[in-house]
Parts: C-alpha cells; sequence; structure tokens
C-alpha cells in the first residue's frame, strides 16, 4: 500500500530537476526526509491547469509536489506551527486538545509552542496519531516543511549545543530511521539555503537526502523572461536586446532578480539596453552575496600593461582559445606572484577584459561566528557556478584560502577544503577562472599550487627596461592628474635602494668567493638622470678578479648617457658579472637597475605635484621630479623584497616568464638562499 500511496503522490510531471530528484528518492521507499539547499528563496516554474506559472518554494511544495496530501504542516522559528488548509488545522488542534489532557499542557488555548523543541515533539505525536492511527483508522499522509533549517538545527560543535538543541538534533535524526515513518506516506522537508550553516550531524546522514535547488540556466531564463514579457507589454517596447541576449547576459541571477530588473525597466520607464542590464546584475549579485564580492569593470586590455611580454603573450593566447571554445586546453586557473606593487591585481583585470568575461573580486568572507564563514564561502561558489564564464580573483590568497594544516577551531581547514575541490572540478574548466594573488605563493598551500588547480605561475618584477618605465611614468601621471613637462617624462625612476640615500649615491662593495675570487664593483649616478638629457651621466664598473692560481685581472669601462639603451652590451657585461656573483647580489643588483612599483612611482608623482604647488606652479618640472625622488626612503626592506622575487623565481612554471638574467640563476642556488632569508625571517630580529 505504501508503496503505490508513494508512486501516486510523487508525481513528476514537468517539475523542475531538483524537484525530480527528490520525487526519485522518495519513490525508492528508503528515505523521507530531505535537506533542500540552493536558490531556495527564487521563483520556481508550475503548472497551472495547462497555463505556466510561477510560485515561491513553499508554494511549490504545498500546491504541487505535495498536492494529494492529505496534511501539509510549516514550521520555522518566527511563525512557529502554520498549515497549508483549515482542515489540518482543525484535526492538529483536536491533537493538541488530547496532548493537553494528558500532559497537563495549555497548547490548545494559548497556541501552539513556537521553540523548536517543543514544536517539533508536538508535530511528532501528531504525524504519529495521523500516520499509525489506533483503532482500525484509515491512516493519512503528512508532509513537514522545516523552513529555515539553519537556524533549528544550526551548525555548532556538539559540545557546544544546549540541551533544547540536542534534543531537536536527535529528533530529526530518529525520524529518518523510524519504521513507522518509513513505511508510511510521510515527508520531511527541512529548507536551509547554505549547507555549511545546518548542522554536518544532520548533512552527512546517509539517511537523509540531499537536493540542491539550482540557479536557472539560459533556457530556464529564457523561459521567465519570454513569461514575464507575455504579462507586462510594456517590456516589449522598452526592450532594445532581444530575449536570447537578455537571458545571456543575465547568466547568475534568479527569476526573483530577473523580475526585479524587468519591474525596474518598467516602473521607471528605462531601456533594456545591454549596460542596464550589466549595471543592474552587478548591483543584485554584490547584494545578494551580502557584501562577499564585488564585481570589477576593466576599462582596458593587456595592451595598457608595461612589459611582462612573455606573460601578456600566453595570456593573449588563452584569451583566444576561450573566444574560440577550446577551453579543453585552458588551465583551470592562474597563479600570478611577485613583489609588491608589481600590478598582479591589475593583469589579472585586464586579461579578463581582454575575453570578454566579467570578472569578480573575493572580499572578506570569514566572520567570528561557527559556521557563518562556510556558509558565506557555500553562497560564493553557488553564485560564482552560475554566473560563469568568470574570473574571480582572490587577492592576498596565502591569507585568505585557509590551509589544511591552521590551528583554528576548524574553520580553515573545511574552507580550504571547498576551494580545492571547486577549482579542481573540471567540469568548470574555462567557466571559472581562478586568479591567486599574492606576493608571498610559499605561503599557498601545496594543494591550490599544484596541476590541475592554479597551473599556471605566473611571476611579475619591476620593469627592465628604460622605455617600460618611462611608459609606466606617463600612464600613471595621467592617472594622478600631474602636468609632467616634457623633459621630466624622460626622467628614468629606477635603482630603488640608490634612491634611499639621497639625490647621489655612491656604493660600492667587494667581497671574496669560496675559491679565491674577488670581485668589486662600484657605481655613482643621480637619480633620474641616467638617460641622454641634459646632465651627463657616467657610470663607471670596475672589476679585479683574483683567481685560485693567483693570477688577476681587472677592467673597468665608463658608459655615457644613453649608453644603457645598448641592450645586447648590457646583457653581456651583466652575464659576465652574474657569473662571480652571489644569488643575493645578483638579485639585489637586477632591483637596483630596474624601476620601482607603479605604488612607488605614484607616491613620488604626488609628491612632485605638492612640490611644485608649493612653488607656485601647475606643471611637474624635471627638477621636482628628480629632487623627490632623491629623498624618496622606500618602506620596505631590501631583504623581505628579495625573499618575494626569490619566492616568484621559484614559484614560475614556465622559464619564458623569467627575466634573462633571473633565469640564468642556478635553481638550488635561489632555493638554499630563499631558505635562508625564511630562517632569518622566522627567527626575528
Amino acid at each position: 500500500m505504501a508503496t503505490t500511496t508513494r508512486a501516486a503522490q510523487a508525481t513528476t510531471g514537468r517539475f523542475p530537476r531538483w524537484a525530480t530528484q527528490l520525487a526519485e528518492q522518495y519513490r525508492g521507499g528508503t528515505i523521507i526526509e530531505f535537506l533542500i539547499h540552493g536558490n531556495i528563496h527564487d521563483l520556481v516554474p508550475a503548472d497551472a491547469g495547462g497555463r505556466q506559472t510561477f510560485l515561491s518554494l513553499r508554494e511549490f511544495l504545498a500546491r504541487q509536489l505535495f498536492p494529494r496530501r492529505d496534511h501539509v504542516i510549516y514550521f520555522d522559528p518566527s511563525r512557529g506551527i502554520s498549515f497549508r488548509d483549515d482542515e489540518t488545522f482543525g484535526d492538529f488542534h483536536r491533537v493538541m486538545q488530547a496532548v493537553d489532557a494528558a500532559k497537563g499542557t495549555k497548547y490548545a488555548q494559548v497556541g501552539a509552542p513556537r521553540d523548536a523543541w517543543r514544536a517539533l515533539d508536538l508535530i511528532d505525536r501528531y504525524m504519529r496519531a495521523k500516520v499509525d492511527p489506533r483503532g482500525g483508522a484509515e491512516p493519512r499522509s503528512v508532509a513537514l516543511v522545516i523552513e529555515f533549517g539553519n537556524l533549528v538545527v544550526p551548525s555548532r560543535d556538539l559540545s557546544h549545543l544546549s540541551g533544547d538543541e540536542q534534543a531537536v538534533l536527535v529528533t530529526l535524526l530518529r525520524w529518518a530511521n523510524d519504521p513507522v515513518f518509513l513505511r508510511s506516506d510521510l515527508t520531511v522537508v527541512i529548507v536551509a539555503e547554505n549547507l555549511a550553516e545546518v548542522s554536518q550531524v544532520l548533512v552527512k546522514s546517509p539517511h537523509i537526502g540531499r537536493v540542491e535547488v539550482q540557479h536557472p540556466d539560459e533556457a530556464e531564463r529564457r523561459d521567465y523572461l519570454a513569461w514575464r514579457f507575455e504579462h507586462e507589454p510594456a517590456l516589449t517596447k522598452l526592450a532594445d536586446i532581444d530575449l536570447g541576449q537578455f537571458a545571456k547576459l543575465t547568466a547568475g541571477l534568479s527569476r526573483v532578480n530577473l523580475n526585479h530588473i524587468t519591474s525596474q525597466a518598467v516602473g521607471n520607464e528605462r531601456r533594456i539596453t545591454a549596460e542596464f542590464v550589466a549595471a543592474q546584475k552587478k548591483a543584485l549579485i554584490e547584494k545578494e552575496c551580502y557584501g562577499l564580492l564585488e564585481f570589477l569593470v576593466p576599462k582596458h586590455g593587456l595592451e595598457v600593461v608595461c612589459g611582462h611580454e612573455a606573460q601578456k603573450q600566453w595570456l593573449l593566447e588563452d584569451a583566444r582559445l576561450i573566444r574560440e571554445g577550446r577551453i579543453d586546453a585552458l588551465p583551470m586557473g592562474y597563479l600570478i606572484c611577485g613583489p609588491v606593487g608589481t600590478g598582479k591585481t591589475f593583469m589579472a583585470q585586464c586579461y579578463t577584459h581582454d575575453i570578454g568575461i566579467p570578472c569578480v573580486k573575493l572580499l572578506n568572507f570569514r566572520s567570528q561566528w561557527q559556521g557563518v564563514t562556510e556558509g558565506n564561502w557555500e553562497k560564493i561558489l553557488n553564485v560564482l557556478k552560475a554566473t560563469g564564464p568568470v574570473g574571480v580573483v582572490i587577492d592576498e590568497a596565502d591569507a585568505a584560502v585557509g590551509d589544511r594544516d591552521a590551528h583554528d577551531s576548524g574553520t580553515s581547514k573545511r574552507v580550504f577544503s571547498m576551494l580545492a575541490a571547486q577549482m579542481g572540478d573540471t567540469r568548470y574548466r574555462g567557466h571559472i577562472l581562478w586568479f591567486l594573488l599574492t606576493c608571498r605563493p610559499d605561503l599557498l598551500p601545496i594543494d591550490l599550487k599544484r596541476q590541475g588547480r592554479a597551473e599556471i605561475h605566473i611571476p611579475l618584477f619591476y620593469p627592465e627596461s628604460p622605455d617600460e618605465r618611462r611608459t609606466m611614468l606617463s600612464i600613471l601621471a595621467r592617472k594622478c592628474g600631474v602636468k609632467l613637462c616634457e623633459e621630466a617624462l624622460a626622467v628614468d625612476l629606477k635603482g630603488q635602494w640608490a634612491m634611499s640615500a639621497g639625490p647621489l649615491d655612491e656604493h660600492a662593495h667587494e667581497h671574496e668567493h669560496a675559491d679565491g675570487t674577488r670581485h668589486a664593483h662600484a657605481h655613482a649616478h643621480a637619480p633620474g638622470a641616467e638617460d641622454d638629457h641634459a646632465h651627463e651621466h657616467e657610470h663607471e664598473h670596475e672589476h679585479e678578479h683574483q683567481h685560485a692560481d693567483g693570477t688577476t685581472h681587472a677592467h673597468t669601462h665608463e658608459h655615457g648617457p644613453g649608453c644603457e639603451e645598448d641592450h645586447d652590451h648590457g646583457h653581456d657585461e651583466d652575464e659576465d658579472e652574474d657569473a662571480l656573483r652571489t644569488v643575493d647580489e645578483v638579485v639585489q643588483d637586477f632591483l637596483a637597475q630596474s624601476g620601482l612599483s607603479g605604488a612607488e612611482v605614484e607616491s613620488i608623482l604626488i609628491r612632485s605635484k605638492r612640490r611644485a604647488y608649493i612653488q607656485g606652479r601647475e606643471d611637474v618640472t624635471r627638477d621636482d621630479l628628480v629632487a623627490e625622488a632623491g629623498n624618496y626612503i622606500p618602506n620596505l626592506p631590501l631583504e623581505e623584497l628579495e625573499l618575494q622575487m626569490l619566492a616568484a623565481i621559484i614559484e614560475c612554471s614556465d622559464k619564458r616568464f623569467l627575466p634573462r638574467r633571473l633565469a640564468r640563476l642556478d635553481r638550488e642556488e635561489v632555493t638554499r638562499r630563499f631558505r635562508e632569508l625564511l630562517r632569518r625571517e622566522r627567527s626575528g630580529p
């Protein structure tokens, strides 16, 4: 009898996918309790006498999924116990009177209790009386819908649960295995948006089914929009895009969101353009994610990124593959690393601009309350899966993503596990592009950096060539509203550590290698005066080498203004010197010869503008720029910057991404120096 009843009660018709899954599990006869999660606040398509309509989940469960149930009961912590119809209310009231007579309570007079433990105890008595009546009465069919399940059975350590909370949890677990209920026509549905916010004992129970309500796909969004246009004729007059484009542009939105967009257009007589839809989508998703995500709107492509030619070439080729639909050749994600201020976030945004997909930045999703962080993360992942294709930027990834070895309440481990599982899900290859940005990739868990997750490791460094540095200066001047004189645009801002000593920095160092080789060189230069301009520049290197056999040789050469433009000569000279240098000397010399970070150049430009204003001028001259550059003192210790450089070199996944000098370094020596700096960092001053 029960099997026949189940088959009759759980007809699927044209049900949504999740409702069909629930009905199929129920018809199996072994599961009567279900957790419905995901897009639970959305409208659900339903059939109303041959016409399509859309209902809330609560209405859908009562009218469509359980239309033939004799009794449908609801419970949530706010409204307490409520009913689908008056007949069930009257029947329940008679049961309350019987309970009052047996236990001395006054439920029939003052109303049913609202607290979960007493309410579920009363519901338990009612359901037993209906599905297993005494005296030969006919069994009745019952459905119970528990809304806001995350508040009824919250995710919390079992040792922290109160006595009533433990009783509620045990009641729900007991119902799932109760022999009387299993052989009856009874269904218990617990509704919660995020499984992470529900007691994990309940979520992981093999006797409780889990069904996810997903966001509508493109075809489902189109169906809903067609229904809206049919019932709101004004939309046809306002629309500048067709239904297909409208549906495509709204990936990641629910039907409730689509109703909001169309209602806003009608109410405010706004034209429905691609720009209008994009702006509405951005606001809705940011609001729906409680400030956990921020939509980035890149205005430029990779063509405005200074330098990094090999990196840009790789990304542009991947962008072409995405546009051509060849996503099977794409990585799951990218790890972009490098010292602070090298433009990691900017490059990721410019890349998504070239692909033509939206880009979101992950904000702080952590909370002090247990279970909330995991719930936030689950919400983010659900939105991303529905929104794609999308680029996801996780800045300061080493601090944001957690670690399986973190010593907290377990939150970091769970967050890490959820992220790692999603990043490794190849069904979303080319659909969700992950960008992990960090200046310390060594602090990222190896599980996220391995092949199959963040597969391409792209290191970024400060601009090497004078042309790159001048281009950066020009771009940042426009961004900051700094009016640079023509001669100021020729200033080459480099020598990061030399600048800390003032307008003229002379330094020399000499050391003896283990093999007896001696190496010395000296520099003298004025910051910003390295190029061919009114000031003459001299650059002198003096080297003396004493070999193990006692022979020595020395050579001296000078560069005139503009000589550093001779790249071949410069590379040969650097390679000759680097062969006699230690790793730390090569890296520190590379830093001295390369440019400043974008943030530092911007700071120097602002200071130069301040200097011009104080002197009653609008334009920034070369003297302003050189003076402020000479007085600038970097606030990042040299060893910390070297550590970040070495971490990026070690993490690089392709030699083509490394500057020529850094690519020639012995990897074992780089690793040895990196570990030495790590030991110093951990031991403290």
